[in-house]
């Protein structure tokens, strides 16, 4: 309580800013309470309406309907919120919260001047502004001595300056962007431009202007500072009171423990005084609480960790019992002190690898963690919670055990087969975080995070601000691209780090070894007395998002904009509520968000929970909801125990291996015969029909074992997906499109169905749809627009592509409803669907989007959908940019001005064609004439190909994605169109090159050896030339003759064993129609131009 009654001049100015800052900085549920009455004489309509519109754009993107029905789910409306945003005042201004208490006293040390020694500062690596912000280290200190008492004196001197000094950190870290925009104002007044722009280039150091911005701080601006930034000062109040608390909380436990922690982790020697810290070394939950790690005097390390340790005890039990069987290799125990809420655990050092040997043990010891992690429902096992001490993998954060898995429906009697197999996806292996893993961020940037794969060094798409000139006049704010830092989860041999790719036998073997070991051993794992039991009460994480994204949120609510005003801040973080503003009725689990708003105000991490033993999401002790998992944690790991089994042991190692593979793994230009020579063609003689549709039944029927079903009759797969925009391929279950997904998949099998008439294949198509299909029960006019988006438009990835798939299984299987199917996809697009992409091309893009519209229109003859198609072309023609030389073409993936069919001009430029041909309107003709004169511009006559501008190093591309044979089919294909003598001589160029690239280990349409059949074949039809479809049944003949040798045909580069995927264009679905066109090219499209 502040004392009104005894104050002078100076502190009644301090409190009447003290009590603007608590009334500016108030949330809107505040606002609303009966702490705050409405002050009618400040009263700003506009600033009511301004906030009002925001909200209503930022969460529901302007929607006014959307807006009110997301109030009306926290009990408020329009006029709620209104009276929340007017002028308000505090009714008790008696009152105020501990926080300003807080600020009111480190603003008064900060007028008075410190004295004290500063000792916990880094003279080396200066933090901004730091001296400004020394007077809340001071109140902390001195509020820490007083209620630790005693146990203040268990750290040194050394000890306590590392915990000073990250708060100070967190301190800067709150005020940097705005503390920044103010110096700059105040520098332009005092320093002329030129004047600083000089000392900036020239890196001086003066710090007169600096100094006598600080002096201006704590002479009374830093009050200004706050009035200003009024949440500012609310969270630099709150921050310092939770680490008062959060480390007097922290010293007592540890006098109260001193003994025990001494007779756990080093028997009968002396801990000594502990003597170094390090801070900060965990997200902040429950109010600023985070992981410690102490050295005491003695030597010894260890780790305080502010929650229940359950989970590691019953964990290293499991190990200890295991490595008690000495069935297995020994795995490393960790020691671990729980005290119910809190938690003492051995320090794991970072240790190299003796020798070679220990490297294969090593990773044989990570496949059998990571059976672990499987079989008790791991994840989130990702870099920093993994150690390579040695030869032993630690897993030192194993609060992500047993994850339940969420209660989406109330049965699963009518799910698809899509959702099965997301299932199966979700809860395998590869949800661990433990195995390689892609994170894709803007601009094709991928880097792995994972456990095993997570390396030091990778980009990411995160920007971090970087100081230049640290406290000195010149003295800027920058952002720079940040880059995976180092971290411990990476095995070192002889100095060199290690890859999980050259020890895939090794970890596979550890993973089948303690797999089996577990599934021989189930009666001991489901008994009474189990090594298990010890999981089956225990309070385990409950995610309800990624940290991530509250932390780029927390970063995002730091902008100076939304710190003057509390209201402004909880706007922002209610984009908290975006994910739920298409849902029709008040979500379920909505009261979630609002505990997640309520941290966050405090600048925490949100953290739930749940218990093992139940089914439900614990928000805090107050607040759950019931039946909010299938089933309890604990009944989950003892019946995926129960099911273990060798169909799901195959499986889980072919998620390995294809995990592996992708993390090494580029999507392939061409790939060389492994030393061998080039085949000679003339050898082989081209193959009959019915070997070729042999061929495509024996795909098929594999793709029939493999397939994922569903009871309503539906199927699916599982398989590879290629990422055009980061070049990477990554495991997952398949998509919806043509490329890469299930439409792909039942476009090959519909096309088997009519040349066999099997009805087998036709059933099997059709269930490959049925998913695809039954998007339209879980679509409304809401949610459209956000559908059309996670889908892209492309033909090959996207809604251009299910739709021309729609069309042609159709066709293929004589089924009316699969085409009214493709009508109900293009009904849900609108001009602005197609005005807001920025891909453009065949492949994911507008150009795609057009080609499946053609298909469309064909078979329907509808003038809207030919009227969407031009809105296409428009699209493309208006979005256009000059290359170097002045052609107009288009800037596609990276931002880049690509040659080629799928993410490159010609792609374009032959779907503008193919639109003139049903459209006859100039502007199409003349836009793909431009975009082939590009492509000309950068023809090399010496390669006699174009050069593949994805990268820094111009190349050739040699494959139909990229370079002369997508470039030859797109001028075929255009051909009827336009025909010219240059035309002819880039067909001609192109085949020739074509021919000369000698066929190689990868199969596929897409960089493979099947996709140059398919040009020759073209090629053979359009030119009339016989000696062309010849060389393309050859070189098919090849590719049947090797996979009848190795058994298999080679859809990746390199040693890809336990990899399947059934993909189109670059899968075995491709394969098999290719080989099903070459029997009937007059029978079946080409897929590879959209026919």
């Amino acid at each position: 309580m502040t004392n009104t009654t005894e104050i002078s001049l100076d502190d009644s100015i301090l409190y009447k800013g003290l009590l603007k800052i608590v009334e500016k900085s108030s949330t809107i549920a505040e606002r609303l309470g009966d702490k705050f009455s409405f002050n009618p004489t400040a009263i700003n309509k506009d600033f009511v309406d301004s906030r009002v519109a925001n909200w209503c754009q930022m969460v529901a993107g302007g929607n006014q309907e959307k807006f009110e029905k997301r109030l009306a789910w926290e009990d408020l409306d329009l006029d709620k919120i209104r009276s929340a945003f007017d002028a308000k005042s505090l009714v008790d201004e008696d009152n105020l919260p501990a926080w300003a208490e807080t600020l009111k006293a480190a603003l008064e040390a900060s007028r008075k001047g410190i004295r004290e020694d500063n000792y916990f500062l880094n003279p080396e690596q200066p933090l901004p502004f730091e001296e400004i912000f020394l007077s809340f280290i001071y109140i902390a200190r001195k509020k820490l001595k007083t209620q630790a008492g005693s146990s203040y004196y268990l750290l040194s001197i050394d000890a306590h300056a590392c915990l000073q000094f990250q708060l100070l950190q967190s301190l800067v870290e709150l005020c940097t962007q705005a503390m920044a925009l103010e110096f700059q104002i105040f520098r332009n007044y005092e320093q002329p431009t030129l004047n600083r722009w000089l000392a900036q280039v020239d890196g001086s150091h003066s710090k007169t202007h600096y100094n006598k911005f600080v002096g201006k701080m704590l002479s009374g601006g830093l009050l200004e500072f706050f009035q200003k930034y009024s949440v500012l000062g609310r969270l630099v109040g709150t921050v310092t009171d939770f680490w008062v608390t959060n480390t007097c909380e922290f010293l007592q436990r540890l006098k109260l423990d001193w003994s025990e922690i001494q007779k756990t982790f080093q028997g009968d020697s002396e801990l000594g005084q502990v003597v170094d810290i390090g801070a900060g070394l965990s997200d902040l939950h429950n109010q600023g609480r985070s992981v410690l790690a102490l050295k005491f005097a003695s030597g010894l390390k260890l780790i305080y960790k502010p929650k229940d340790l359950g989970l590691e005890v019953a964990f290293f039990e499991l190990v200890k019992w295991l490595n008690d069987q000495k069935t297995l290799p020994q795995l490393k125990l960790m020691q671990v002190l729980n005290c119910s809420n809190y938690g003492w655990v051995e320090y794991i050092e970072h240790l190299p690898l003796e020798d070679s040997e220990a490297a294969a043990r090593y990773y044989q010891r990570a496949g059998m963690l990571l059976c672990l992690l499987y079989v008790l429902s791991g994840a989130d096992f990702h870099y920093e919670n993994i150690i390579a001490c040695g030869e032993y993998p630690v897993a030192i954060d194993l609060e992500m055990l047993m994850c339940g898995k969420i209660r989406e429906r109330e049965n699963d009697d009518n799910i698809d087969a899509l959702s099965v197999a997301v299932d199966k996806f979700q809860y395998s292996v590869l949800s661990t975080s433990f195995l390689p893993k892609w994170q894709f961020g803007k601009d094709g940037i991928a880097y792995d995070i994972s456990g095993l794969g997570g390396a030091e060094g990778q980009p990411t798409h995160y920007r971090s601000p970087v100081w230049k000139n640290i406290n000195t006049d010149a003295m800027v704010l920058g952002y720079e691209d940040t880059k995976t830092r180092p971290y411990f989860n990476v095995p070192i041999l002889d100095g060199y780090k290690l890859s999980p790719s050259d020890y895939q036998e090794e970890l596979v073997d550890g993973f089948r070894s303690t797999y089996q070991f577990l599934m021989g051993h189930k009666e001991i794992f489901l008994a009474a007395n189990s090594p298990i039991t010890g999981f089956a009460d225990q309070r385990v994480r409950a995610l309800m998002r990624p940290s991530q994204i509250y932390d780029s949120l927390q970063k995002q609510t730091l902008q100076p904009k939304y710190l003057q005003f509390g209201v402004d801040r909880d706007i922002v973080l209610d984009l908290l509520s975006k994910a739920f503003i298409d849902s029709e009725d008040k979500p379920h689990d909505w009261q979630i968000v609002m505990a997640e708003k309520q941290a966050m105000q405090d600048f925490d991490i949100p953290l739930f929970t749940a218990r093992s033993n139940r089914d439900v999401f614990i928000i805090n002790d107050n607040q759950a909801i019931d039946r909010y998992y299938r089933e309890p944690s604990y009944d989950l790991i003892r019946n995926r125990l129960h099911q273990l089994n060798e169909s799901d042991l195959e499986q889980q190692i072919g998620f390995i291996y294809s995990s592996l593979y992708a993390s090494t793994a580029s999507k392939p230009a061409n790939s060389s015969l492994s030393g061998q020579p080039a085949p000679n063609l003339e050898t082989f003689s081209p193959l009959v029909k019915e070997k070729l549709v042999q061929q495509a039944i024996s795909i098929a029927k594999e793709m029939e074992k493999r397939a994922v079903r569903a009871k309503d009759g539906s199927v699916w797969w599982m398989g590879m997906e290629y990422v055009p925009d980061a070049g990477q391929l990554q495991p997952r279950s398949l998509g919806y499109d043509l490329y890469d997904g299930c439409a792909g998949v039942a476009f090959f099998l519909a096309a088997l169905a009519k040349v066999t008439e099997n009805k087998k294949f036709r059933d099997l198509a059709l269930g490959a749809l049925q998913p695809t299909r039954n998007l339209w029960k879980h679509w409304n006019l809401e949610s459209k627009d956000k559908i059309i988006r996670e889908l892209n438009l492309g033909g090959g990835k996207g809604l251009g592509s299910i739709v021309y798939s729609l069309v042609r299984c159709s066709q293929f299987l004589d089924e009316p409803e699969l085409l009214e199917d493709a009508q109900k996809f293009v009904s849900l697009l609108s001009p602005s669907n197609i005005a807001n992409d920025r891909k453009f091309d065949l492949v994911s893009g507008t150009a795609g989007l057009m080609l499946g519209l053609l298909a469309l229109y064909d078979a329907t003859k509808d003038s809207q959908t030919l009227a969407l198609a031009k809105t296409c072309a428009y699209h493309l023609i208006d979005n256009r940019v000059n290359s170097e030389k002045g052609f107009l073409t288009w800037a596609t993936t990276g931002g880049k001005l690509l040659t080629g069919i799928a993410h490159g001009a010609a792609g374009i430029a032959y779907a503008l064609l193919r639109l003139f041909a049903s459209v006859p309107e100039p502007i199409f003709l003349h836009a793909a004439e431009s975009a082939i004169a590009y492509e000309r511009s950068v023809f090399s006559p010496q390669a006699q190909n174009w050069l593949d501008l994805r990268s820094e190093q111009a190349a050739c591309g040699t494959s139909w994605c990229n370079g002369a044979p997508g470039i030859a089919l797109a001028r075929l294909g255009g051909l009827s169109t336009l025909d010219s003598e240059v035309i002819r001589q880039d067909i001609e160029a192109a085949l020739q090159t074509t021919g000369k690239i000698a066929l190689h280990n990868i199969d596929h349409l897409c960089c493979g050896n099947l996709g140059y059949s398919e040009v020759f074949l073209i090629a053979g039809s359009q030119l009339q030339r016989e000696e062309l479809i010849e060389l393309a049944q050859k070189q098919a003949a090849y590719v049947v003759e090797r996979s009848e040798k190795t058994g298999y045909f080679q859809i990746f580069p390199g040693d890809f064993r336990g990899i399947y995927n059934p993909g189109f264009f670059q899968g075995t679905a491709g394969i098999g129609y290719q080989f099903l066109r070459l029997a009937y090219p007059e029978l079946l499209p080409s897929v590879l131009l959209w026919q």
